[in-house]
């Protein structure tokens, strides 16, 4: 769904110190080859930004996400579709990801995925 929120909540966010943990451990991960990152940017701002993770010859779309002020122009699509080429290209053999609803999942059959099985989370019985 389209929202307000765009470039000037994301430098807003990004400058709250708790981020730069996280950008070091991003960074980090990226150096190393533990994860491959691709972006859609717009004069200079990241509007649609994901990752993905190798493990092998397997690798998970991760993290694909959009500002809602930019939602709705294919950013998400063409992140994931660079992020399957970039993991397909460095070993790849089974790409996969998890879609969070079925508009997300819509997205991802767009970009050449297929359903194949439902995820489930288990947790324990509140106490």
């Amino acid at each position: 769904c389209l929202g307000q929120a765009g470039p000037a909540e994301l430098a807003a966010a990004l400058a709250d110190p708790s981020v730069e943990e996280r950008r070091a451990r991003v960074s980090g991960m990226l150096a190393d080859g533990r994860t491959g990152m691709a972006a859609a940017v717009r004069d200079g701002v990241v509007l649609c930004s994901g990752q993905y993770n190798p493990v092998g010859s397997v690798a998970e779309v991760v993290g694909v996400g959009t500002l809602p002020a930019a939602r709705r122009q294919g950013l998400a699509l063409g992140v994931t579709a660079a992020l399957v080429a970039q993991a397909l290209a460095a070993g790849a053999t089974t790409v996969f990801l998890s879609a969070g609803d079925e508009d997300v999942a819509r997205i991802y059959a767009r970009a050449g995925f297929r359903r194949v099985g439902t995820a489930l989370i288990a947790e324990p019985p509140a106490a």
